[in-house]
């Protein structure tokens, strides 16, 4: 250590050569230079950015977070009492439900792992081939793994037309 030491007051040659002295003695102990510092921080700077980037990616692709498509207009008169109409509202099928009551827009897609399920007018059941899930003919689950409803989708009626989302 002392000849260390005596390295760093040293005066030989210049100061450069002090310089040297002490950048030899810090790469002894296991210490970086400057550069190999600037160089490390530079690199975790650049991994948290691809972090930071990856992270906001899939965030976008969870299910949750996907964008409303634009509304899907369907006709009145196609959809007999009690009858049905398959549509697609964006890219995921659905259907129509004319009912006692009014109408019905469900999402076609399962919940489970997004199959697509079927309806069944015979049963009045909608049945998912994936994993023999089944809802009744609002949408709940009656059997199967399916962890929520299908998707009730929001829809107004404007005099002939049903228009879905928007």
């Amino acid at each position: 250590m002392e000849e260390a030491a005596g390295h760093i007051g040293s005066t030989e040659g210049s100061e450069g050569g002090s310089e040297h002295a002490l950048t030899e003695l810090l790469r002894g102990r296991g210490m970086a230079s400057r550069r190999q510092f600037i160089q490390l921080g530079l690199g975790v700077l650049g991994l948290s950015v691809v972090g930071e980037a990856a992270w906001a990616v899939m965030q976008g692709l969870e299910p949750g977070a996907k964008v409303a498509p634009p509304p899907t207009e369907v006709q009145v008169g196609d959809i007999p009492a009690g009858g049905t109409k398959d549509m697609l509202y964006g890219t995921d099928p659905a259907l129509v439900m004319r009912t006692e009551d009014g109408f019905l827009v469900l999402s076609l897609v399962c919940t489970h792992l997004g199959c697509i399920v079927k309806w069944n007018p015979d049963t009045q059941a909608f049945h998912c081939p994936c994993h023999s899930a089944s809802f009744d003919k609002t949408g709940r689950v009656t059997g199967g793994p399916p962890p929520a409803p299908l998707e009730k989708l929001a829809f107004k009626q404007s005099g002939d037309k049903i228009v879905v989302g928007g």
